[in-house]
């Protein structure tokens, strides 16, 4: 697969130009520092599962979705608890359904079909390859930790991070930039050494209202999005090498 954008500059494929190949060892461009990725939708193909626990959830307080509200009825990138203020109040929910207890409630849906989550083809391998040139990892998450910690060790995520950023430790969420100016903090990088990988344009607004670069990946509720803030707009992991990053630069 090729590069869908560069914004404002010529289309680039990685696998016709030498300095982008994957096997090309000569030729690096770091220009950065740091790689922060976003887990859900990004790392994770899970937005599905996530659409059918929210569903669940809604529909064990009396709230019955049409056909169309069923496939995403929660906002992409802003974490759990925020867009159950939003469902809270677009469906008139009581008061007394505090947001811990929803969210407690659509992890527990979401847990159930766990197995239905897969990590995105090519990440192991992009990772493998910006830890093998010394960038740093940084996973930052618009959820809380106690909503992500089972997950991230069941699948093994963890320690392929030098640091990991979650919703508590900031004080908003997406698309301010709070996430990522802490990862670069805890990273101890400037913010304009970083670049984000992400799958929302609360995700892509957030990073560049930090200074970073943005790369949107493609996703299944997102794919027909323009993403017009991003740097550089991808399919998939594939279509990413740590010279290409660089190349944003």
């Amino acid at each position: 697969m090729s590069f869908l954008r560069k914004q404002e500059s010529i289309q680039i494929t990685p696998f016709l130009d030498p300095c982008l190949r994957r096997d090309d060892k000569e030729v690096t461009y770091m220009n950065y520092s740091a790689v922060i990725f976003d887990l859900d939708g990004t790392i994770l193909l899970n937005e599905e599962v996530y659409a059918l626990a929210f569903c669940q959830v809604l529909k064990q307080h009396g709230v019955h979705l049409s056909h169309k509200e069923q496939t995403c009825p929660h906002a992409l990138g802003i974490g759990m608890e925020e867009n159950w203020k939003i469902l809270r109040e677009r469906f008139s929910l009581p008061s007394s359904l505090s947001l811990d207890q929803l969210a407690h409630e659509t992890q527990d849906a979401y847990h159930k079909r766990i197995g239905e989550v897969v990590v995105r083809p090519g990440f192991w391998q992009l990772q493998e390859e910006l830890a093998e040139q010394g960038t740093l990892l940084a996973l930052a998450t618009s959820n809380n930790w106690w909503l992500v910690e089972d997950e991230l060790e069941d699948l093994g995520l963890t320690k392929y991070f030098n640091v990991t950023v979650t919703r508590e430790e900031v004080a908003n969420a997406k698309p301010e930039p709070d996430l990522f100016f802490k990862s670069a903090e805890k990273l101890a990088v400037e913010p304009a050494e970083c670049v984000v990988i992400e799958d929302s344009q609360a995700g892509v607004l957030a990073a560049r209202e930090a200074g970073m670069k943005a790369v949107a990946v493609l996703g299944s509720y997102t794919s027909e999005e323009d993403f017009p803030e991003a740097d550089l707009i991808v399919e998939g992991f594939e279509d990413i090498t740590p010279n290409s990053l660089g190349l944003l630069f």
